[in-house]
């Protein structure tokens, strides 16, 4: 089948390799909920499992999809998302942030109501893919763990460079 916005974990949980992704068809699908995949050798893929569906925010209305890979906390994997609205200028991708269960990821512990992130600045909001704000990488301190910086899809030449938050 076809997925979208893969995200691995980035170490084995249970013996088995995890990944979030969205399932899709052939084009660009306008639904989405993100899903949870396992694999005992990164080539084949099943025991899928829902994890979030859309939700009632405006930005988050159409579709949802995984982003970076999920940073282990120990409060659980902290995962960035993206969530897409519908407008009459076309769809708009902001970032939202969830707290997946450590040992079970398909349990979502924490979800925030509203975006994290949403297109502002002149290279999110122009160019040719343009209302996107979409998280790439992330980056953790390893000494002290507690920045968190998310790497956005620049537009055009800008750098993608702001800051998502900080983590406890």
């Amino acid at each position: 089948p076809y997925n979208r916005n893969a995200g691995l974990l980035p170490r084995k949980i249970g013996g088995r390799y995890k990944m979030l992704s969205r399932p899709s068809d052939s084009a660009h699908t306008p639904f989405g909920d993100i899903f949870l995949s396992e694999s005992p050798d990164l080539i084949y893929w099943g025991r899928h499992r829902h994890v979030m569906s859309r939700g009632p925010m405006w930005w988050e209305a159409v579709k949802i999809g995984a982003g970076a890979c999920p940073i282990e906390m120990t409060e659980g994997w902290l995962m960035f998302f993206h969530g897409v609205a519908s407008t009459c200028n076309g769809f708009v991708y902001s970032m939202g942030g969830a707290i997946l269960d450590i040992n079970e990821p398909s349990k979502v512990l924490y979800r925030c109501e509203n975006h994290l992130l949403t297109p502002e600045e002149p290279y999110e909001t122009t160019g040719f893919v343009p209302n996107v704000v979409f998280p790439c990488a992330t980056l953790q301190d390893g000494d002290t763990q507690l920045l968190v910086k998310t790497f956005l899809v620049p537009q055009d030449k800008e750098p993608p460079t702001r800051l998502a938050g900080w983590v406890p």
